[in-house]
């Protein structure tokens, strides 16, 4: 892997010159676990873990935008070029934005690995460190957290540059980084998409065993932090994917419960409704953040903002999107249909560039919910969950008014995940779940998702270290 190696090797070599000057604007990584000496060091070794998160490369904007403009929500610009060949399917395998997004993802990888290491090591020295219980709460909250966000970060790239699990679980996909960070220059092979997502609810596990010692001993996080209420939220997605439906709904449930929004049994239908529009607008966390990547006026993304993006890159939605909602529907105040564009990003009036990123909504654990339902053919289940989102249509005032068959709600409700994120970057991930068909601004012919994947970055398979490409990765491009 050329990109990692190189990175890594040049974190060594810079580690002397850097590693005193360490905060979350101007964050250098830490080579490796034996230079992690402090509780301090943990810390810092996980912020530069979010850096790389949050960053425009991957779950900042990349990984994000990715999920709209190659699911046809939303479309590039001919006249800036950007996000262009990803609406257009004119993606090559040395496309910088893509191979930007492997890169960063496994970045995140590689610090939380590195970082988990190091917290072992002072963990073990615990004694001549002279480390306090709240100390040990802290190391066990960091690497639950490092651990969540290492399978956060595989779980995207293993659905961009892998097929759907559903698809067949030899098929190729990760190069794993477990327990320690892979050495420069070293020569590695894929792993199959099965055992990605072995590592993945591996990572998952260990996540929640860390995160339940440091709540036990009093360690809270907000939805700002990968805690324990995000990685449920991941681990619905997961199980969503592998089709272990029953666990998916439990995870989506304990997640709502964390949020404090209820008992997880359907009898908190109070959505956001109020504050739907203005929420965009704000940095303070709403009842419907479960884990969000943060941003404040002095850590924007500037230029590389989703809102720029939208803005003045002038990327639009497309008309089946904007076609998707009725006049009834509060969800249509976030767009702005004159330019065709989301105003989900718009930023604080004194920062445009400047607005919080969700990843994980109560609305979407409901909605994972409605759908386990449905296919269990459970239908007052399946329409009481779905309701917390449907009624943002003002014309559907109970679970009278939503479909009444398995099929019916299915369809709905894949529906009803393009009216609820749109511009939030699911629709790729769902569509290659749920076998859906798009239709891409341009194409003649239905985008079946599922069949296709990203190329693997040029600049790893040319460089020797990890030679396996995406074999006939554009083969399922429609016809225009």
């Amino acid at each position: 892997m050329r990109n990692i190696y190189q990175w890594a090797l040049a974190a060594t070599l810079s580690f002397s010159l850097f590693a005193c000057d360490f905060d979350t604007k101007n964050y250098q990584e830490l080579p490796g676990g034996e230079e992690y000496k402090t509780v301090q060091d943990v810390q810092n070794g996980m912020t530069g873990a979010y850096n790389a998160l949050g960053s425009y490369e991957f779950l900042g904007d990349y990984a994000v935008a990715f999920g709209d403009f190659f699911a046809g929500i939303s479309d590039g610009s001919p006249s800036t070029g950007h996000m262009y060949s990803m609406s257009t399917l004119t993606i090559e395998d040395t496309n910088a934005e893509m191979t930007d997004c492997w890169y960063y993802g496994f970045k995140v990888i590689d610090r939380c690995t590195r970082t988990i290491a190091g917290a072992k090591k002072v963990m073990a020295n615990k004694e001549a460190l002279h480390l306090t219980d709240e100390d040990e709460a802290n190391l066990a909250s960091y690497m639950g957290q490092c651990y969540a966000l290492k399978a956060l970060a595989n779980y995207y790239l293993v659905n961009l540059f892998a097929y759907p699990y559903k698809s067949g679980t030899e098929n190729l996909g990760l190069p794993l980084v477990k327990d320690e960070p892979i050495p420069p220059f070293t020569k590695v092979d894929r792993a199959t998409v099965g055992e990605t997502y072995a590592q993945i609810n591996s990572n998952i596990k260990l996540a929640e065993d860390y995160l339940e010692q440091a709540a036990q001993q009093g360690v809270k996080l907000s939805a700002f932090y990968m805690g324990q209420m995000g990685l449920q939220a991941l681990k619905a997605r997961v199980c969503m994917d592998m089709e272990k439906y029953d666990d998916a709904a439990t995870a989506a449930k304990q997640a709502i419960k964390l949020k404090n929004a209820g008992d997880g049994t359907g009898s908190d239908n109070k959505p956001s409704d109020d504050n739907y529009q203005t929420m965009w607008r704000s940095l303070a966390i709403t009842d419907e953040d479960i884990f969000t990547i943060a941003k404040n006026e002095a850590d924007n993304l500037s230029s590389f903002a989703l809102n720029t993006l939208y803005g003045s890159y002038l990327c639009t939605l497309t008309n089946s999107t904007v076609n998707a909602y009725s006049e009834t529907d509060i969800r249509k105040g976030v767009i702005d249909v004159a330019g065709m564009t989301t105003l989900k990003y718009a930023g604080l009036p004194t920062s445009e560039a400047t607005s919080n990123i969700p990843i994980f909504r109560k609305s979407e654990m409901s909605l994972i919910i409605a759908e386990v339902a449905a296919r269990a053919n459970n239908i007052a289940e399946a329409r009481n969950y779905l309701l917390y989102t449907a009624k943002r249509n003002t014309a559907i005032t109970s679970v009278d008014d939503l479909p009444g068959t398995t099929d019916e709600l299915l369809t709905f409700i894949s529906e009803e995940r393009v009216r609820e994120f749109a511009g939030e970057g699911h629709r790729l991930y769902d569509a290659r779940r749920m076998g859906d068909k798009v239709k891409m601004s341009g194409f003649n012919d239905l985008f079946d998702i599922a069949k296709f994947v990203l190329p693997i970055p040029a600049s790893e398979t040319n460089a020797g270290f990890m030679t396996q490409p995406n074999e006939n990765w554009d083969a399922a491009i429609p016809q225009q």
